[in-house]
């Protein structure tokens, strides 16, 4: 079969660009702008965007493989540039079906070619109760207060995608300049993982955002109906991640005669490849929703194999693992990153359902 010339891009990027990246990103260095802005120039942020917009025009399975890729390669880099796709997605979107703002038409070329490159601050839309971001009516534009827990990319993307809920529950999405203004103050994290990737919180104390800086304004509950469906699928850099920890179990089993490792990234492998393929499957299938309690428990599988994959990679190549810039070590926190993203209840449920398991490779 004909490989996508953007799942191509990707493989090279993974063999030439990432590796080198990798054992950068920890906080003190971290996600460099040069690095993103090759992928960009090399379409790899416009893998999914239609030729006649500026992209390789690549369908939704590309860009899971892309995915894969970037993130076997070197999760930072991956975590920053996969934060683009809902703020192209969203412009491409409204720009097409005429609802969107005067900032989804001034910024959607540029991000559908990646010429900006785009963050976003949306996760506390996920959160039960009372909405942490809110927005209020000033003239023609908002007001919004409020503390958004994750924005990623702060100061190495062009655009951040702030979502703020207002009072009779619509979601404002605005595309703002992703750095520090008037009602806008970034606090950075100290992660134990993704520490490389400019990762911060955000205090919005009476922010103005003007009309034009609207992008959207979508129903509350219809958006957490789509997020939710969303979430249910297995992450393609959670694969991606997995791929990476077995083919290095195996070549560490090899290179130090380990056989016991060998054989375990033998099992890991046979028992990976049909679940990928039955996960990529549901996610593309046409009766999709029929399946959600499967693709759930999928998400679930895939995590908890990833996480005991990196402990095995760390067993299998013993002492020197324990060194801070191992990459065991970072795989290792990782696979943990993955067991947290875009978690929801159900998805932490099924997590946790499959992390009881007590045949560790079992089927």
């Amino acid at each position: 079969m004909d490989v996508h010339p953007a799942v191509a891009l990707a493989e090279k990027a993974a063999e030439d660009l990432l590796p080198g990246a990798a054992a950068a990103d920890d906080p003190a260095r971290g996600v460099t702008a040069e690095a993103l802005r090759r992928l960009a120039a090399d379409g790899l942020y416009s893998a999914a965007v239609p030729v006649a917009d500026g992209g390789l025009g690549g369908d939704e399975r590309t860009l899971a493989e892309v995915e894969e890729h970037l993130a076997g390669a070197d999760g930072a880099t991956w975590f920053v540039l996969t934060q683009h796709r809902t703020p192209q997605k969203l412009t491409l979107d409204v720009t097409a079906d005429g609802s969107g703002g005067p900032a989804a038409d001034t910024h959607r070329d540029a991000l559908a070619r990646g010429n900006a490159l785009g963050g976003i601050a949306i996760a506390h839309l996920r959160r039960p109760g009372p909405p942490p971001v809110r927005a209020e009516r000033d003239g023609t534009g908002w007001r919004v207060t409020g503390h958004a827990d994750w924005c990623t990319g702060w100061d190495l993307v062009d655009l951040v995608l702030l979502a703020a809920v207002t009072d009779d529950e619509r979601v404002v999405f605005a595309l703002l300049p992703a750095h520090d203004r008037p009602g806008l103050r970034s606090e950075p994290y100290a992660l134990s993982v993704m520490g490389g990737t400019r990762t911060v919180a955000l205090d919005i104390d009476d922010l103005v955002i003007d009309a034009s800086e609207v992008a959207a304004v979508v129903d509350l509950a219809s958006w957490r109906a789509r997020d939710a469906a969303t979430v249910l699928d297995t992450k393609p850099a959670t694969l991606g991640l997995l791929r990476r920890v077995i083919a290095e179990t195996d070549r560490i089993g090899r290179e130090r005669d380990r056989p016991a490792a060998v054989e375990a990234a033998a099992e890991l492998a046979a028992l990976a490849a049909p679940l990928r393929e039955r996960a990529y499957t549901l996610r593309f299938a046409a009766d999709r929703d029929d399946h959600a309690d499967e693709r759930l428990a999928l998400r679930g599988r895939h995590a908890d194999l990833a996480v005991r994959a990196a402990a095995g990679l760390v067993a299998a190549r013993g002492g020197s693992a324990m060194v801070a810039e191992a990459h065991e070590q970072r795989w290792l926190r990782e696979a943990g990153f993955h067991l947290v993203q875009a978690q929801t209840e159900a998805v932490r449920s099924a997590q946790l359902a499959a992390l009881r398991r007590t045949a560790p490779w079992s089927g």
